[in-house]
């Protein structure tokens, strides 16, 4: 083959990308501005489904930190507790996560360029040779997608996330999320433990927000909740991100692509990006194989990955602007009519954290059951 893919960003997304891409024969170079894959890993909690990672083929288990079973959902003085009697989600180092991507990549024959940073006028030369197939794989501000125009994300949620040691963790096997429009607005504050011991506490609001993610999270860790969590640990780093909330609404313009987080492939619920945006990844191979191979068009890359996931990416759209507008007393209520519904043995059995039009049909299919 002699054709070129240039993917822009060496995360998680992108090396999933080369890796599938090389796997076949395909010319794949990656560059990133990073010295190491592994810079700026530790932004983003590393929370992923079982069932998410086993979806997207990453074996986490040299990077595994922790094993979780459920949360714990608040709001006010309402608790609603879900556990169920078997793993549900592991808790990974997201830098050693990506030092196995990049080494998969590689072995699979993806050529893999650190320290580079590209501007617009360079991404605009490589595209211009349209035996090159551009993907904009480099994040919520994607350099890629600026430089040729792609229709913007709406909304975007900034993190501010810290690491505490000698915490008090109440159960290590369970996470915390914590809602409350005052502090975290459009979003929601979580406790993620990495042992008895040792938690991230982290917090999300709306960019609409009129306060910054470092303050709301000094407010957040004086909570009640949290401060129960913290009160008398050591806090060991501190980080600040931003997540898109929304896709955009166009992620292929000729041969330039968008993929990952570049593209706001991101659940709107949790703000995690990584299993949509490896499937997506995985699509976006096929499609470019069969570009290279039959030319078909790279535009069916947008039809198929929003066949495939656009109705879960909507549901997470839909509950998360559900949640985010309710008051805390309102969302005290909707907690307290859940438990009476049955809603903590429901999601103890069927939950599913990243696809929820599943969990959806499981509801049905119990009720059809009955």
């Amino acid at each position: 083959m002699g054709r070129k893919v240039v993917v822009v960003g060496a995360g998680i997304v992108g090396l999933t990308l080369a890796k599938e891409l090389a796997i076949h024969g395909v010319d794949v170079q990656v560059y990133d501005a990073k010295r190491e894959v592994s810079d700026g890993a530790a932004k983003a909690s590393g929370i992923f489904s079982i069932s998410g990672l086993g979806l997207i083929g990453i074996d986490p288990a040299t990077a595994l930190v922790n094993r979780l079973n459920g949360a714990v959902l608040h709001a006010g003085r309402e608790r609603l507790r879900i556990k169920a009697s078997e793993t549900k989600a592991y808790v990974v180092d997201r830098a050693m996560l990506a030092k196995s991507c990049r080494e998969a990549a590689a072995r699979a024959g993806a050529h893999i360029t650190l320290g580079k940073r590209f501007d617009r006028e360079e991404l605009r030369k490589i595209a211009s040779d349209k035996e090159n197939i551009i993907v904009g794989a480099d994040g919520a501000v994607s350099t890629v997608a600026s430089a040729f125009s792609f229709p913007k994300i709406k909304e975007y949620v900034l993190t501010y996330k810290a690491e505490y040691r000698n915490a008090a963790v109440d159960d290590p096997e369970l996470a915390g999320l914590f809602f409350s429009n005052e502090i975290a607005y459009r979003f929601f504050g979580w406790s993620c433990p990495y042992s008895k011991d040792r938690v991230e506490i982290g917090i999300g609001i709306s960019d609409r927000a009129k306060i910054s993610s470092s303050a709301a999270f000094a407010k957040f860790a004086k909570s009640d909740a949290v401060s129960a969590i913290v009160k008398n640990a050591e806090r060991v780093n501190g980080y600040a991100s931003i997540i898109p909330l929304s896709s955009r609404e166009i992620t292929v313009k000729d041969n330039v692509v968008l993929v990952g987080d570049a593209a706001g492939q991101v659940k709107a619920t949790t703000g995690g990006g990584v299993i949509f945006g490896c499937s997506c990844a995985k699509v976006l191979a096929q499609v470019i194989r069969a570009n290279i191979e039959k030319g078909t068009s790279l535009r069916a890359y947008e039809k198929e990955w929003r066949k495939r996931y656009g109705v879960d990416l909507k549901m997470h759209d839909f509950l998360h602007n559900y949640y985010s507008n309710l008051r805390v007393s309102n969302m005290e209520v909707f907690l307290k009519v859940s438990k009476m519904l049955g809603a903590e043995k429901f999601f103890s059995e069927y939950g599913d954290m990243d696809r929820p039009s599943l969990m959806l049909k499981r509801f049905f299919l119990r009720g059809l059951a009955k």
